[in-house]
């Protein structure tokens, strides 16, 4: 008689186990750490001032005066 009462309890302690397996939450992941070196030159100035090529070339000659 007590058979089938310990059957259906083992069965559902099994089935709320498995519930708890399934959706518990992990921990959080650490945050990805960056490179250590923060100078990419992501902002460095675009243009004539900041162009390397321009740094290479000689200056302009300068204009004859009158």
């Amino acid at each position: 008689m007590m058979t089938p009462t310990l059957i259906v309890l083992a069965l559902l302690v099994l089935g709320v186990g498995i519930v708890v397996w399934a959706t518990r939450r992990r921990p959080p992941a650490p945050p990805a750490a960056g490179p250590a070196d923060s100078d990419t030159a992501w902002n460095d100035p675009v243009g004539p001032a900041g162009d390397a090529r321009a740094a290479d070339q000689d200056p302009p000659a300068p204009e004859p005066r009158p």
